[in-house]
């Protein structure tokens, strides 16, 4: 019996001192590598951040080209250190503040298409005279212009959210971009920003870039033009031309002075009638009214009936004053005869 579970417990010994190597070692593997920056599709040229060519800044990574976006320039250089693939990373570095990086334009993309990418591996730290630190005074953010500029600070491009966490950024969703292509290329923007310039000596590095096509997604449609709003203006009227025939018939009128009537000569045919041509008899008290309107059908003046007009209110007021007149004599007769009897 107790050889029984000694020879169990021996198996299982050596079945977890086979296993547990391959855990461990398997672990960080998968952890420290990112397959589509070496992956022949991958849209990235040199996504692995291979070392390249010198630059007045210092060196950069082949096919990558480094930009300052604000204040003193930082210093450029391929490194072999922090990287998550073989082919070692870009890093970028000073002793001061500073916002600068590294862009790349991919080409031969189809317009409308949603494309995504992403900066797999990107830390940020101070080096104080030693090992690295990790701080949250140092961010990566990506960018992409979508209409293949060069130009980080043009309005074209879309800029994601900073990051300035300390840990290591590995295929976080801050540093993966979604987007539509605009034109046949589209320009990358990684960038570094370090705030705190005192003391030590602020680094980022950056590797494993990645880009492919979004087929999961519709294609993309343009945007619509911007509709310049265009202020109301008068539309003028058309004047319509005489025959010849009829300008040396009729009489030469002055476009300068409309209130003058000239008597038009006569035709078999009348003349359209405009509201400013036609000819209304006025009412015989106009002079009195200067404001009155004058109507297609004149107004015609009653004839005077009577010497005195006897308006409304005159019949009213002679009747009451009747009726009250009837009412007192009623009244004082009565009276009287009271007093007779």
């Amino acid at each position: 019996m107790v050889s029984r579970t000694l020879y169990k417990f021996l198996r299982a010994v050596i079945l977890a001192s086979l296993v547990a190597p391959a855990l461990l070692t398997q672990a960080p593997a998968d952890a420290l590598k990112d397959p589509c920056a070496l992956d022949p599709h991958n849209l990235i040229v040199n996504g692995s951040m291979a070392p390249g060519h010198d630059t007045q800044y210092g060196s950069v990574a082949d096919s990558w080209e480094p930009f300052i976006f604000d204040g003193a320039s930082p210093r450029f250089r391929w490194v072999g250190n922090e990287q998550i693939d073989p082919n070692g990373s870009q890093q970028i570095y000073s002793g001061g503040a500073f916002d600068a990086g590294i862009w790349q334009t991919v080409r031969n993309l189809q317009p409308g298409v949603y494309y995504w990418f992403r900066l797999g591996y990107s830390l940020a730290a101070k080096s104080y005279s030693g090992p690295n630190v990790r701080v949250d005074s140092i961010g990566r953010k990506v960018g992409v212009d979508p209409f293949g500029g060069t130009d980080p600070k043009s309005p074209n491009v879309i800029w994601g959210p900073d990051y300035f966490d300390g840990q290591a950024a590995l295929n976080i969703s801050e540093m993966t971009m979604i987007f539509a292509a605009r034109s046949p290329n589209a320009t990358i923007f990684l960038r570094a920003i370090a705030r705190d310039g005192s003391n030590g000596e602020n680094r980022v590095w950056l590797d494993a870039v990645c880009m492919e096509a979004k087929t999961d997604m519709p294609t993309a449609t343009p945007p619509p033009p911007t509709a310049t709003p265009i202020p109301p203006t008068a539309t003028p009227r058309a004047i319509q031309p005489r025959p010849a025939a009829q300008v040396v018939a009729s009489p030469t009128r002055r476009a300068t002075a409309p209130a003058t009537r000239i008597a038009a000569a006569p035709t078999n045919t009348p003349p359209a009638a405009t509201p400013d041509a036609i000819d209304m008899p006025m009412p015989a008290d106009a002079s009195a009214r200067p404001d009155s309107v004058r109507y297609a059908r004149p107004e015609v003046t009653p004839a005077a009936d009577a010497p005195i007009d006897l308006g409304a209110g005159i019949v009213v007021g002679l009747g009451a004053i009747l009726v009250l007149g009837a009412l007192f004599f009623f009244v004082a007769g009565f009276l009287w005869w009271r007093h007779l009897g």
